[in-house]
């Protein structure tokens, strides 16, 4: 793998028509029930050369494939953590981790989703879990903010450099410690910083797993985003570049967290959100407590984060045994 320059060229530059307009209350009421297509701007979004996109109009749907290697390419080194699971970070010493030249220790990471362009709003949230969220259009993946299960240690609050290598390159992104599945903890500098226009608002950088599309922290006028912005989840229902009638979509942000996107305001089912990109491996996990999948995915439910106690105590083994086995991906 070649090692790109960090700051190459992230995207062309993404044509846009629509004026970015202050919505009315009424336009965000109407528009939030409303079912919005977004096949049409996802074919036209600035996809990177190393990715795939399908539109499928008959099931609503588009497919996403890419080598999952950022187009904007990685910094020269990274820290990688000696033991991932011994969280926060940003307290640990320079002999906590190991110093990874990028371009022999990252790898291609493929990347296949596929979703809906018909996403619906719904009033109930379903928190996103570790692992992947959405796509960039750099081909790499959006995770949200956390690095463990409890939702306790945000990434970006948890930065550490040493000797001047970094946790988080200047893209707000990294790898798992494996060198697989680069992502973004926060806004991807890479790709705003050569599409997004001073005074205007963001352009769609990507889409999450629910349909809604993700934007940088550029409102109406370029004003900047801020979390008093937006809702629970994120978000709100405003005009975009690429839908000049208003729709729901998921902000990033950079005033303080959450930076990422914590929950889904979109219809998802839990079944089908995805267990690649650095989810937990509940065959190998079950397989080494000896028991079955299906009775470990029954014991986690679908809440986020799991009772690891009362999962452990359903299963009738030890909590540390539990979470031994289902180690957070090393974020």
């Amino acid at each position: 793998m070649s090692n790109k320059a960090l700051f190459g060229t992230a995207a062309a530059s993404v044509l846009v028509a629509a004026a970015a307009l202050h919505f009315s209350p009424l336009i965000a009421q109407d528009t939030a029930s409303a079912v919005v297509d977004t096949a049409s701007a996802v074919e036209a979004a600035s996809w990177a050369d190393n990715v795939t996109i399908t539109v499928d109009m008959a099931a609503n749907t588009f497919r996403f494939e890419s080598d999952g290697i950022p187009s904007h390419g990685f910094a020269e080194k990274y820290l990688i953590p000696r033991n991932p699971n011994d969280q926060p970070f940003a307290d640990k010493p320079a002999e906590f981790f190991d110093v990874v030249n990028s371009a022999d220790y990252f790898s291609q990471s493929p990347v296949d989703t596929t979703i809906t362009t018909r996403p619906t709003y719904v009033d109930e949230v379903t928190n996103t879990s570790l692992g992947r969220i959405g796509v960039a259009l750099s081909g790499a993946q959006i995770f949200n903010d956390y690095e463990n299960f409890e939702r306790s240690v945000v990434a970006l609050d948890d930065q550490v450099i040493h000797d001047h290598v970094a946790f988080l390159d200047e893209c707000n992104g990294h790898t798992l410690v494996d060198g697989t599945q680069y992502h973004y903890h926060g806004i991807p500098v890479c790709i705003t910083d050569g599409l997004e226009q001073a005074g205007e608002h963001s352009v769609m950088i990507g889409v999450l797993e629910d349909g809604f599309p993700v934007y940088g922290n550029q409102g109406a006028g370029g004003a900047t985003v801020t979390n008093a912005d937006l809702d629970e989840c994120s978000g709100h229902v405003g005009v975009t570049p690429e839908f000049p009638e208003g729709i729901y979509h998921y902000h990033l942000t950079a005033d303080e967290a959450p930076y990422m996107v914590d929950c889904y305001h979109g219809e998802i089912e839990v079944a089908s959100m995805p267990g690649g990109g650095g989810g937990p491996d509940f065959a190998a996990a079950a397989t080494e407590l000896g028991i079955t999948e299906q009775a470990l995915r029954d014991a986690l439910g679908t809440s986020m984060p799991p009772d690891f106690a009362a999962a452990a105590e359903a299963l009738g083994i030890s909590e540390d045994d539990l979470r031994a086995a289902l180690p957070p991906p090393g974020q």
